[in-house]
């Protein structure tokens, strides 16, 4: 477990928290431009609030901006540095979900190589996790 400290973080207004990097790097895989736009609904990147991450007005402007005003180098270079190694191994694996949930898009897994790499997340830190979300996400094994 991590320090308290890194609970009682105070993020200046307007800078990326680790909780809105793992909104934004969900967003760009699937190539949004905004929470709100026509790639999908705002849930579509915001887990159940149940889980952690609390959807609420600060964490939606400060996705806004990023998703709208910052480059997306500018982006992973900020969220490369402000989030730690557990927090780059969750997002990791979720990107990893998403984009198998996604299917076979190219441009989805295009988008995923250029967000683990711009992360600094290495690849064999995820790979041994791919077979089991392979099959989490390969629903043709049940035949109707």
């Amino acid at each position: 477990m991590g320090a308290w400290s890194e609970l009682d973080a105070a993020y200046p207004p307007g800078a990326l928290t680790p909780g809105a990097a793992f909104v934004a790097a969900l967003a760009h895989l699937h190539g949004a431009t905004s929470i709100y736009d026509s790639t999908g609904a705002l849930m579509r990147f915001v887990p159940d609030a149940g889980r952690g991450l609390a959807l609420d007005n600060d964490l939606i402007e400060r996705v806004e901006r990023s998703l709208r005003h910052v480059p997306l180098d500018d982006f992973l270079r900020e969220a490369r540095e402000r989030l730690n190694h557990a927090q780059r191994c969750c997002l990791a694996l979720n990107l990893l979900d998403a984009t198998l949930a996604a299917g076979a898009s190219s441009a989805v897994r295009e988008r995923y190589h250029m967000l683990i790499e711009g992360l600094g997340i290495p690849a064999e830190m995820i790979e041994p996790y791919r077979p089991a979300l392979t099959l989490k996400n390969d629903l043709s094994i049940f035949p109707q």
